[in-house]
């Protein structure tokens, strides 16, 4: 056996371990949300049973959780597609403005990022209380969007540094407008950034937490915080809790394989750079 082949097997061997570490969980979860109850903390553990979908159907008929869902997606795919907006366009101000305060201003933005939720919930509670907009996912999208621009423009700034100015100053010399350039000539060419940032705006705004447990009651009530509810000082159900996270794990999955062609693109180019 050459070295080469020793090397292909242990390579496909750790990608199997590293695959099996992070398929397990996700495994357990649609075991246990396929389990019936009586089975749930038996011992030894039930291994062979007869998958049951009472614990599916229990979600949507107990509770508005479809409400919840299309809640979640609003919020979601309204804060990414804000954050895309003007965290790109702002990327790409910082990436072409040439004065020694740029790099001072770029920072600043990405401060906004080190704010830990925790500390910023009260003053926004009380900003959204103000404003009539508590309970709402517009209160939602403008929390996360606040979040997720300053990490579309540190990553977008690292696609559009690579795009040459050359191709640019050609365009404008064909005829073509600022805006129409960078519409036609320079984002396209930053595709797998956009598909990036998509994505870890996305995973952020849909798994969130926090905020939207203080921020939203029973008309804006998302995913997370409804799939928490199982959860009381009364009891845990943990049937209904493993039904909910499956089902909070697939639109994030069909997210992330719609982005998928550039997403692996995106991963080794700019949006490494600093």
């Amino acid at each position: 056996m050459t070295s080469s082949i020793r090397e292909k097997i242990l390579v496909y061997l750790l990608l199997s371990i590293v695959l099996l570490l992070f398929m397990t969980p996700i495994y357990l979860i649609l075991v246990s949300s396929l389990k019936p109850s009586a089975l749930m903390f038996s011992r030894p553990p039930a291994f062979i049973f007869t998958p049951t979908l009472d614990n599916y159907y229990d979600l949507f008929t107990l509770r508005p959780f479809h409400l919840q869902i299309l809640n979640s997606l609003i919020v979601a795919l309204g804060s990414t597609a804000f954050s895309l907006t003007v965290g790109t366009l702002a990327a790409y101000a910082i990436s072409r403005i040439k004065s020694r305060w740029i790099n001072d201003v770029a920072f600043w933005i990405l401060s906004m990022r080190m704010f830990p939720p925790i500390a910023v919930v009260v003053p926004y509670y009380i900003i959204f209380q103000s404003l009539g907009l508590l309970d709402t996912p517009l209160a939602l999208i403008i929390v996360y969007s606040t979040f997720n621009i300053p990490l579309t423009v540190w990553l977008m700034k690292g696609f559009f540094d690579e795009v040459p100015a050359a191709l640019e100053e050609a365009a404008q010399v064909d005829g073509h407008g600022v805006f129409a350039t960078f519409l036609h000539v320079t984002l396209p060419l930053t595709a797998p950034g956009l598909a990036v940032s998509a994505v870890f705006c996305f995973i952020f705004s849909w798994n969130e937490f926090l905020f939207a447990l203080m921020l939203t009651g029973s008309k804006a009530q998302t995913v997370t915080v409804a799939v928490m509810s199982f959860w009381s000082s009364d009891a845990v159900q943990w049937g209904r809790i493993m039904a909910g996270s499956f089902v909070v794990l697939i639109p994030g999955v069909i997210f992330v394989l719609t982005c998928q062609r550039w997403l692996v693109k995106g991963l080794t180019m700019g949006s490494v750079k600093g």
